[in-house]
């Protein structure tokens, strides 16, 4: 995939965690998981035995990380 900002080659990979990802448009004042969050979305949902892992694309360039939620 090439870079929307840079125009240069990203690297594919994933973006891991032993916790669910969500993505929320601004920091709450304690840690809560995205059910507790009307405009949260979540990029991976929580297993127990796998933990929560996303694809994703990095540019070292830009400094940037794209992802694509909703891919099953």
């Amino acid at each position: 995939m090439l870079c929307p900002y840079c125009g240069k080659e990203m690297g594919f990979g994933v973006i891991q965690s032993p916790h669910e990802i969500s993505w929320k448009p601004k920091k709450g004042k304690i840690f809560a998981t995205a059910q507790f969050s009307k405009d949260a979305v979540i990029l991976s949902e929580f297993s127990f035995l796998k933990g929560s892992c996303v694809e994703a694309y990095c540019c070292d360039e830009c400094k940037k990380i794209i992802i694509d939620y909703g891919v099953d």
